[in-house]
């Protein structure tokens, strides 16, 4: 009886080891095509400026997006968003809040980008920026 129960026991622990990492596995395997899911170290060049700043851009499987950048000029918080598309093509929109230099809040930014996957770990993207002043206001596309 007592065998019969040991032999049970190594039986089930075997099948759930088999089963854990085939699940392993299946869940961590690469696409076959490029994806935009993930983070992505991004190179921003503003037209007209010739000094470029870096963002950190994460592309979460739910269309969620967040960014954190260095910008050296301006104090932004942490970036919140929504993306869509698929295969090479994608649009994003997102939002910060921006501060002066006595860290009071000066204006909202809206961005809306167009990006287009040129590869496995490169992309290229267009943006307009909308700003909305700390009275509500809202300015033209930067």
């Amino acid at each position: 009886m007592r065998n019969k129960r040991l032999i049970i026991i190594l039986t089930v622990i075997g099948l759930l080891a088999v089963l854990t990492t085939t699940a392993y596995a299946t869940s961590s395997r690469h696409p076959a095509a490029p994806t935009l899911v993930g983070t992505w170290n991004v190179t921003v060049k503003v037209e007209g400026v010739p000094e470029t700043f870096e963002t950190m851009h994460t592309y979460f499987a739910d269309g969620n997006f967040v960014e954190a950048t260095n910008i050296p000029t301006m104090q932004t918080s942490a970036s919140h968003g929504v993306w869509i598309g698929s295969g090479n093509t994608y649009l994003l929109t997102f939002g910060a809040f921006i501060f002066d230099e006595q860290n009071r809040y000066i204006e909202k930014q809206i961005v809306r980008c167009s990006i287009r996957m040129d590869g496995a770990d490169h992309l290229t993207a267009h943006a307009e920026i909308d700003t909305i002043d700390a009275a509500g206001k809202l300015n033209f596309p930067v």
